[in-house]
């Protein structure tokens, strides 16, 4: 995917249905993650604490990834989180059924937590 300089450009550059899914996701994020700033970093839209970042959403050409830098360390009962190696986690949102606003509200709340204790 090209370079975006704005999250909105980075969206909006997104073909359907993934176009409407991160918009969905971004809205809960942008909620639902308290004191977050948001921007685009490494070529994808990245939420952050400070200097940390918290959480991010990158764009595959069949779903979005909501992904998260402590995410193997979030509780996840539902089971939607994959691990990537010993630290990170993230989810595959192929539609904006896939977006559940109050299980991203405790994995985003759990991440602020954990950036934010270490």
């Amino acid at each position: 995917m090209e370079k975006h300089a704005t999250i909105d450009a980075y969206i909006g550059a997104l073909p359907e249905p993934l176009r409407e899914t991160a918009e969905a996701a971004r809205r809960v994020v942008d909620r639902r993650l308290e004191g977050a700033t948001s921007a685009i970093k490494w070529s994808h839209p990245v939420w952050s604490l400070g200097t940390a970042p918290v959480c991010y959403l990158k764009a595959a050409s069949e779903h979005v990834r909501l992904g998260f830098w402590r995410g193997a360390s979030i509780d996840d009962p539902s089971g939607r989180l994959e691990t990537s190696g010993q630290v990170t986690a993230h989810t595959k949102l192929r539609s904006v059924e896939d977006v559940d606003e109050e299980l991203f509200a405790d994995w985003l709340r759990q991440a602020r937590e954990l950036t934010l204790g270490g």
